[in-house]
């Protein structure tokens, strides 16, 4: 199996890398690179590792493909007006995704359709991390407050 890394960051680029090894070692090739017009935050895989999910920083949740770097989805991952969206992860079975947006919300979406089907608010302080349980059906969040 291919090892493929994927990174992003506030200079606005996605880039895509695969894994070749050579005489003294593993070395990371660029394989694709994506220029949003967007700073991105955060970004998970799903289950079957072959979508990638965005959070940026205009509020929407794009998707691209692992493979070749096209961009597959996008939607709007808060539901809010104000802030970015700080976190991304994709539930254990590859159906919803969570948000959470710099205005101290929460949406879940589904992964598919692009939906939300759930917002929610209870932190004083944005939320800095969040995960889903593995039998999904529990969202863990963490928060500064």
């Amino acid at each position: 199996r291919d090892i493929q890394m994927i990174s992003c960051g506030a200079d606005k680029s996605i880039y895509f890398r695969s894994a070749q090894r050579a005489s003294d070692g593993l070395h990371f090739v660029r394989t694709h690179h994506v220029a949003e017009k967007t700073t991105l935050y955060d970004m998970d895989i799903d289950i079957t590792q072959k979508y990638v999910a965005v959070a940026c920083q205009d509020r929407n949740v794009r998707v691209y493909n692992t493979m070749n770097g096209k961009q597959k989805k996008c939607y709007k991952g808060s539901q809010g007006d104000e802030g970015s969206l700080l976190k991304v992860h994709v539930d254990p079975s590859g159906t919803f995704l969570a948000t959470s947006c710099s205005d101290k919300s929460i949406s879940v979406i589904d992964f598919y359709s692009g939906e939300c089907v759930a917002k929610m608010f209870g932190h004083s302080e944005i939320v800095t991390g969040m995960k889903f349980t593995y039998d999904c059906r529990h969202l863990i969040t963490v928060s500064g407050d």
